[in-house]
């Protein structure tokens, strides 16, 4: 399968990087050029594939040696395992402290759940630099937004970055298209909350955590909406027909990749809602059910 990557210039200072729609680990990210530095929009799942992104913002600023500014929006290996390089390279990586402490807790590859040997070196460099408010940065002639997430939604420390001057909003998972979503590590009520939130950013182009690239015309963040509301929905009663409900949302959100989904979001969102816990193992073992098996990467 071909995993090439596309550049979108979506103003004078903006880029994003977009991967193919669909397959674990092949998410979107990006750069906002200035002229004092760049700021980088979360990395790549691999090594090499890290290695390409930074390729690409090298020949696109045409400065190698550039500094470059890397904003994480949240701790999940294809959003974070690059940060390694970025540091290596003399750059520096910003983000919550939630992720922070979970990328250094990492590398996260879920052995248990996937099948795959070519990561490369994604060991978690040390982040000193971290953000709990808004913060407005400026890279030399632009500026960017960097806007934490102050409860938990698709994670428990995601951030999202604006660049108004290019209308351009970065939202990491926080938005999925064409994907079905993972609710593994926040919760549903929060995610909507979030979305809710992102409407309330001005923006002409979104650029999602998996998925095509949005305009402002986009349905994506309300069409997300319908689904984590619809998890809301039909796991408030005690007892839930998990199983039923499993084809329910394979039928109903069919033209979406990575169904196996849907079992994890089921069982993380009824244990929200009725206050008990339900363990990463557990998860990880209904979605390997769905899946038939240990989920073999493609990247």
């Amino acid at each position: 399968m071909s995993h090439s990557p596309l550049v979108h210039v979506l103003g004078p200072a903006t880029r994003a990087y977009e991967q193919p729609t669909g397959g674990w680990f092949l998410n979107n990210a990006g750069w906002v050029v200035g002229g004092e530095r760049t700021l980088l929009v979360d990395t790549l799942a691999t090594e090499a594939r890290t290695a390409a992104l930074l390729e690409a913002v090298h020949a696109d600023t045409g400065r190698p040696g550039h500094k470059i500014l890397a904003a994480i929006t949240h701790w999940h290996g294809d959003h974070a395992h690059g940060a390694n390089q970025v540091v290596a390279a003399g750059g520096r990586i910003v983000t919550t402290a939630h992720t922070a402490q979970m990328i250094e807790a990492g590398p996260h590859l879920f052995e248990q759940v996937f099948a795959y040997d070519g990561w490369g070196d994604v060991t978690p460099p040390k982040i000193n630099t971290m953000v709990s408010e808004p913060a407005h940065v400026s890279l030399g002639e632009v500026s960017v937004d960097i806007l934490p997430v102050s409860w938990v939604a698709h994670t428990g420390g995601d951030l999202v970055v604006h660049v108004p001057s290019d209308g351009v909003l970065f939202t990491g998972d926080l938005v999925f298209v064409g994907v079905v979503p993972l609710v593994m590590a926040g919760t549903a009520a929060g995610w909507v909350q979030a979305l809710d939130w992102l409407g309330t950013l001005e923006h002409q182009h979104l650029v999602p955590g998996h998925g095509p690239i949005q305009g402002a015309d986009s349905t994506a963040i309300a069409e997300l909406r319908e689904y984590l509301s619809w998890l809301l929905d039909v796991t408030a009663v005690d007892s839930p027909d998990f199983a039923a409900l499993d084809v329910q949302a394979r039928e109903r959100w069919g033209t979406w990749s990575e169904g196996e989904r849907h079992a994890v979001n089921l069982l993380k969102t009824h244990a929200d809602q009725h206050g008990t816990q339900i363990d990463v193992v557990a998860l990880a073992t209904a979605m390997v059910k769905q899946a038939g098996g240990p989920i073999k990467l493609d990247i």
